[in-house]
């Protein structure tokens, strides 16, 4: 059984990044037309972990976590994946806050991309849901826009119960990862 839902699981990503590849491949020599310069999906996760646990109302909380982008699509044909780390400190609650963040993409070429950005936490039906829109500040990709949106998938009970006690203390979940070049 397991075999043949990874089985169903390659075949649907396969054709998945067939269809976006020639769409996210815009490039035009070496100044790059507006477009998709990376895009990693459906199969990408994040673990995050917070510091103290979350509660119920904000407080100041260090937060530290993982990516990581097993799939993806760049114009730039050497790039098909990516790791990362993530760092941030502000305020955040288990209903809602938010706190600049970094995280840097080592990507499967040895290249990096640091990205500055602001997380947005809300817990929507006892899911962690993020949304992060920020910019690649240093390395590959400089200047582009960055977008990633991610998801728990957990028992719905158990994060709003951590909440009140003993506290949140972090989430792994799937993710989107979409680096835009919007300069001409």
């Amino acid at each position: 059984m397991l075999t043949r839902v990874a089985s169903v699981r390659t075949a649907v990503c396969g054709t998945i990044l067939a269809l976006l590849s020639p769409l996210s491949m815009v490039h035009a020599g070496p100044a790059h037309a507006i477009g998709q310069d990376v895009l990693c999906s459906i199969d990408g996760t994040n673990t995050l972990a917070f510091s103290p646990k979350l509660r119920l109302t904000q407080q100041a909380v260090t937060m530290t976590g993982t990516g990581n982008y097993p799939t993806c699509v760049s114009s730039d044909p050497d790039i098909s994946s990516g790791t990362s780390t993530i760092s941030g400190q502000g305020s955040l609650g288990c209903l809602s806050g938010s706190m600049p963040a970094t995280e840097t993409v080592t990507w499967n070429t040895g290249e990096s991309s640091t990205i500055s950005y602001t997380v947005t936490l809300n817990l929507v039906a006892g899911q962690t849901a993020f949304a992060v829109i920020g910019t690649v500040t240093a390395g590959k990709f400089a200047g582009d826009t960055v977008t990633s949106e991610g998801v728990t998938i957990a028992n719905p009970i158990t994060p709003l119960l951590d909440c009140l006690a003993p506290g949140y203390a972090g989430s792994t979940g799937p993710t989107i990862l979409t680096f835009t070049d919007l300069q001409p």
